[in-house]
Parts: C-alpha cells; structure tokens; sequence
C-alpha cells in the first residue's frame, strides 16, 4: 500500500510541476503576444498593420487564394476576411483575377505594391528582432525558432486556436 501511496503523491506532484510549467508557459506567451502585438507587429507607423502584414505575407508565400480559403487558414469568418482583403484591394495591395478552375470565383494576389509594402515592413520589423536576439547565440536563436515551428505546427492541428 504504500508503495501505491508513493507513486500517486509521485504521480501529483508531477502532475503539479507540469501544471506550474504550462501556467508559466501560458503567461509568457501571453506576455510574448502582447510586447509583440504593441511593440512590433501593430505600429500603425510602419505603414501596415498586423492584419495586412500576415495577410499580404500568406498570399505571397502561397500564391492566390479565394477569400473562403484565407478565411478558412486563418480561422476567421468569411465576411471578416473578405473585409479586410477588400480593404487591402482598395489600397492597391491587392488585386482580384479570375479563377481559371471556377469561372464564378475571383483569386485574390499580392500586387507589386503590395509586396513593396509587405518588405518594408519585413525590413522595420527585422530590425527590431536582430536588436533583440543580437545577443543570444546562433544555437539559441535555432532552437528558438524550431520550438516556436513546432508549438504553430501543433497549433494548426488544434481546432481551439
């Protein structure tokens, strides 16, 4: 008995550790988003907002894509994205063309302008970024950005987020 004693207080006090190390992971992540959202990603100064900038940079690396589709990738409603994609075509960011698979359905794309503005601000928030990771080692920064790829990969396969 009470070798089953030991492993259940063994077996809480694991289950505590883990539950005080995804409490701090959820506050630095909450931290991290929020310097991020007012420091970085959202200054209006930096001629496009979080919202365009993630946009613009997915229909580059993707190519075209229908606003059903972009809504679907970036868990947000259709009339949401085909708000802010309409706002992004007034402002000469991006351009409707025809889908050659459906007659019916418009493609959206990035525009040279658009891509001009997609890399200034790449180049603003960049220089943000080498500031900060200036002085951490190459090792540091690598398995950084492997453990942030592999925490968005999880992500993308959870319905919550």
């Amino acid at each position: 008995m009470s070798e089953q004693s030991d492993g259940t207080q063994q077996g809480a006090e694991q289950g505590t550790e883990q539950g005080q190390t995804l409490s701090s992971l959820e506050r630095e992540l909450s931290v991290l988003v929020r310097r991020s959202i007012s420091s970085v990603w959202n200054k209006r100064d930096m001629g496009v907002d979080r919202w365009t900038y993630a946009l613009l940079v997915r229909l580059a690396e993707e190519g075209p894509l229908r606003v059903g589709e972009v809504a679907r990738r970036f868990g947000i409603d259709k009339s949401t994205a085909s708000r802010h994609l309409g706002r992004m075509e007034t402002q000469g960011l991006v351009e409707g063309v025809p889908d050659e698979s459906d007659a019916r359905s418009v493609l959206l794309r990035v525009t040279p302008q658009g891509t001009q503005h997609m890399g200034e601000a790449r180049t603003r928030r960049l220089g943000v970024l080498r500031k900060v990771f200036n002085a951490w080692p190459e090792q540091d920064r690598s398995e950084l950005n492997r453990l942030l790829r592999q925490l968005n990969m999880a992500l993308d396969q959870t319905e919550e987020f």
